[in-house]
């Protein structure tokens, strides 16, 4: 199966049988903190992330006026998800007893500790490295998958499309750059591979995952014209996305201990 992660905006096409859908085409993939930055998966220009990334109301977000103006407490990045509860003086961990221990400060640890900091529990969070997102997550390839892959039935199937529909809203409040651009699975000849898209597109859609299109080569080459010039077809799915992996896994623990 060969796998392509794409960039799209949408226009019409019309499929072999006659009738016009909206299908995505493709465009140059923006950078994150390029004249830009990427917010609950979509694109903002610059221009308008007044609000979003800084303060708006007129004031000025650079030089020394913004320094002067804006402390830690007024950026929304560090403010949006306290909701968690402060801990009394008798939950503060001393004498080396808490509630909970999380091993590990990848990106699973650090969601873990998230969200265990908005309840009123003693949590430590270890870590054999010198900083958070030093072990796999580092290393890993940042893809929100959809769910049509996993095997129904099992724990993957189970939460991977409900976790990839939780990652717009995790952006919106963390700022960590989540990109909904879609995905391709390309098939390769006319006849076994296609039928693998249809099998994959059949278990996606027992696991719940929803918005699955078999696109045909006419189709896949209106949206990306720089696949392998065989591909015959694709199975397109476009709430998958990616995220840059230590940036997800730092803003995770970081509003975990704004939260106390």
């Amino acid at each position: 199966k060969n796998r392509v992660n794409m960039s799209l905006k949408q226009t019409t096409a019309t499929t072999t049988n006659g009738e016009e859908k909206k299908v995505p085409v493709n465009r140059k993939l923006p950078q994150h903190g390029v004249k830009g930055a990427y917010y609950g998966g979509d694109w903002v220009d610059i221009e308008d992330c007044v609000g979003k990334f800084v303060p708006g109301e007129g004031m000025r977000t650079s030089g020394d006026d913004f320094r002067s103006k804006v402390s830690c407490a007024d950026c929304k990045k560090s403010k949006s998800c306290r909701s968690g509860s402060k801990l009394d003086a008798s939950l503060d961990g001393e004498g080396g007893l808490y509630d909970i221990v999380i091993i590990g400060a990848g990106c699973v640890g650090s969601a873990i500790a998230r969200e265990l900091s908005k309840y009123k529990l003693s949590v430590l969070m270890l870590e054999a490295a010198d900083d958070v997102s030093q072990g796999a997550t580092k290393g890993n390839s940042g893809i929100v998958h959809a769910g049509y892959d996993d095997k129904p039935g099992s724990v993957r199937a189970k939460f991977c499309w409900k976790g990839n529909q939780m990652f717009a809203k995790l952006d919106e409040e963390l700022r960590f750059g989540y990109q909904r651009n879609g995905s391709l699975v390309l098939a390769m000849d006319d006849t076994k591979q296609l039928q693998v898209l249809h099998e994959l597109k059949q278990r996606g859609e027992i696991n719940g995952v929803e918005n699955l299109q078999i696109l045909t080569k006419e189709e896949l080459f209106e949206m990306e014209p720089n696949v392998n010039p065989d591909a015959t077809g694709a199975l397109y799915s476009p709430d998958a996305g990616n995220v840059i992996p230590y940036e997800f896994a730092i803003a995770l623990a970081e509003n975990a201990v704004d939260n106390g």
